[in-house]
């Protein structure tokens, strides 16, 4: 009867929510090891708190490798060897651990480097640095791109999740310019009352009217120059949302049965003002995991009412591109 063998990987937990910069999570310890894996059944990662804490002077994480027979004839999995690794902070480390220590073979450098932009780029989306983590992100995709699919089981659906959430960064970056612009733009364009004034002062005072006319043939260029700069800017936050929601539908269909997945589909719609698929995917999400209904009520709410509040706009005269920059600035 054949003999079968499994590693059973167990990983610190984190005594404190930080981690120091320059060393990977707990979490991202136990998804390099489950990621880099030469087969899905080859490794089993678990968090584990021990009494005895690590006492190495290093800040990486402290794994506990244990191999077990796996074949019928031995049901207690008995233990066939056993390792304690500490200061495991790098996914170089991981691989290096897999490789020489547990002895599974060859694992493909573009899976590691996958899982190294990967982890990189979740650093940069914490600390806010959307264009950066885009750029890793990007990097990781490429690299699992480029590797057999049974080389590793790489993340493909979370890494899309993750950069649809780095664009979603981007465009909140862009609509706080977006309403520093468009304040700036209404202090440009005078008043009812003041254009009012000027004509009077105009037809009442002729030779001020060269003058008048003048500065706001001059006051008419610079409002343009700031439409301009507000449309661009615009346009820039719907090209990021746009970007958000083609990577977290992709994301969908990597992870059909993943409710963070559809959640995050739903947000990136409705902030795109596709409120009915917004909708549709938000429902998906609840019918996965039950316990989002009463977190999405609200959203699904307010879905309903701002499509109802679009509608009469548009009924009311006001074209696509000017409602969706009011929506956008006041959002």
């Amino acid at each position: 009867e054949e003999i079968g063998f499994t590693w059973e990987v167990y990983v610190s937990q984190p005594t404190t929510k930080t981690n120091e910069k320059g060393f990977i999570s707990s979490a991202s310890v136990i998804e390099a090891f489950l990621s880099l894996s030469p087969s899905p059944n080859a490794i089993k990662v678990y968090q584990a708190i021990w009494n005895k804490q690590n006492k190495s002077k290093g800040k990486g994480q402290f794994v506990r490798c244990v191999k077990r027979r796996t074949d019928k004839s031995d049901r207690g999995g008995n233990v066939v060897a056993a390792m304690e690794i500490s200061n495991v902070d790098s996914v170089d480390k991981v691989y290096r651990i897999i490789t020489e220590h547990m002895k599974l073979g060859e694992v493909n450098p573009k899976a590691c480097e996958c899982m190294r932009c990967y982890i990189q780029g979740n650093e940069r989306l914490d600390e806010e640095q959307p264009s950066q983590a885009i750029a890793l992100y990007n990097q990781a995709l490429h690299s699992a791109n480029s590797t057999p699919k049974i080389s590793a089981q790489l993340p493909e659906g979370a890494i899309l999740m993750k950069r649809a959430r780095a664009y979603l960064q981007r465009a909140s970056n862009h609509r706080k310019i977006l309403k520093v612009l468009v304040k700036d733009l209404s202090e440009t364009v005078p008043s009812t009352d003041t254009m009012q004034l000027l004509y009077k002062t105009a037809t009442s005072h002729p030779p001020l009217s060269a003058s008048i006319f003048s500065r706001l043939a001059q006051d008419s260029k610079l409002q343009q120059m700031k439409w301009r700069q507000t449309r661009y800017r615009h346009d820039m936050y719907e090209f990021a949302l746009l970007h958000a929601a083609r990577d977290s539908l992709e994301a969908t269909q990597l992870l059909p049965e993943n409710a963070n997945a559809c959640l995050l589909a739903g947000e990136c719609l409705a902030e795109l003002r596709k409120l009915n698929d917004s909708a549709q995917y938000y429902q998906r999400a609840v019918e996965l995991d039950p316990s989002m209904e009463q977190k999405l009520k609200n959203a699904m709410e307010k879905n309903r009412l701002s499509q109802e509040f679009m509608e009469i706009a548009k009924s009311s005269g006001f074209s696509g591109d000017t409602l969706r920059l009011a929506l956008d600035v006041a959002a």
